[in-house]
């Protein structure tokens, strides 16, 4: 039987399956940040004989294992931002942030960049520009390079008239009517812009501040597996049938064709991805500027710990007060969930 779920439904439903020790999946597809939940949801490492491991995306190993397990099998890759912009009004686009603030001071009166700011998975974007070499989950929030990556953010929005309840549907609106000339937004908004725009759709890097690339995270679609099915031994055989179809190339190219999705697969994606077809290949080469979404459970804990920061910063509290608030309530988060 295949139940389907929301992902915050899923993500709920799994964590009171495993307390309660009622009915939990044999298999789950989910996005590869739940992995950092192993713990607490039952997933099994995977046996490293059943995967492909030289098959996969370099970025792909990194978004399924947790230490040196494998805690689950990619299959999509994706969910990484870009920056979009229409080719008949703009030949060129931008390349740095410099160039857009230099935009708002010729005119102020305009929205030259779109972007959610919202959702705290376009602010994590951010954080590269100022700490380039760390990962989101072992940053520690309280920094100074953290209190500037808030208020360049904050100072984005204000010039670009976003308000602080702009979502990605918000931004993206503002992008089609021609109220903004630029748009950061995720592969998830491919299709819908490809029927807007047509050929004109134009796919570029995000924009680097002061030399240093922007670099939005990635994340896959991860086939997770519960540790009470594989140890069932007529389970175990159906599962490792299972993970050998997911992983042949025919399939995985029939995916991509049919779906326009990035497989977990560099032979196939380089086979089936050609620069003729303008957009995907975009897509794609965006997907490998990315960065993966890390798989510890403090990731689980950043994105409401940011969005409580970034509202009360925009209610005014200081930058040093909201970093040292962000940084503290990950941390009681952490440490509630590691002692339960």
């Amino acid at each position: 039987m295949i139940r389907k779920f929301s992902i915050d439904e899923m993500k709920a439903e799994l964590l009171l399956a495993s307390r309660s020790k009622n009915y939990m999946p044999d298999v789950a597809w989910v996005p590869s940040d739940f992995l950092g939940l192993h713990k607490f949801i039952g997933i099994s490492p995977i046996p490293k004989v059943w995967i492909n491991q030289d098959q996969l995306e370099p970025a792909a190993r990194q978004s399924a294992m947790v230490g040196d397990s494998y805690m689950g099998l990619p299959l999509f890759l994706g969910n990484h931002l870009m920056l979009f912009y229409d080719k008949s009004k703009t030949p060129t686009p931008v390349t740095q942030w410099e160039q857009l603030q230099a935009l708002s001071e010729k005119e102020p009166e305009k929205t030259h960049i779109a972007f959610s700011s919202r959702d705290m998975y376009f602010f994590s974007a951010f954080f590269s520009l100022f700490h380039p070499e760390i990962p989101l989950d072992q940053i520690h929030f309280k920094d100074h390079e953290c209190m500037n990556t808030l208020v360049f953010f904050h100072e984005l929005v204000r010039l670009n008239h976003l308000g602080s309840q702009c979502n990605s549907l918000c931004s993206r609106q503002l992008f089609i009517d021609g109220k903004a000339s630029y748009l950061i937004d995720g592969d998830w908004a491919v299709s819908d812009l490809r029927e807007k725009f047509g050929s004109n759709l134009g796919i570029a890097s995000l924009p680097s501040y002061r030399g240093i690339p922007m670099k939005s995270l990635s994340a896959g679609k991860v086939l997770m597996i519960t540790k009470t099915a594989l140890q069932n031994p007529a389970k175990r055989v159906m599962i490792k049938q299972l993970l050998t179809m997911v992983q042949d190339k025919a399939f995985l190219t029939k995916l991509i064709n049919e779906h326009q999705y990035i497989s977990a697969s560099t032979e196939v994606n380089q086979i089936s991805i050609q620069p003729d077809q303008e957009v995907m290949y975009a897509v794609y080469q965006q997907y490998l500027q990315s960065q993966p979404m890390p798989t510890s459970v403090r990731v689980s804990f950043i994105w409401e710990a940011l969005a409580r920061g970034v509202s009360r910063y925009s209610d005014g509290m200081p930058k040093e007060e909201t970093m040292l608030y962000i940084n503290q309530l990950i941390d009681r988060f952490s440490k509630k969930v590691e002692g339960s």
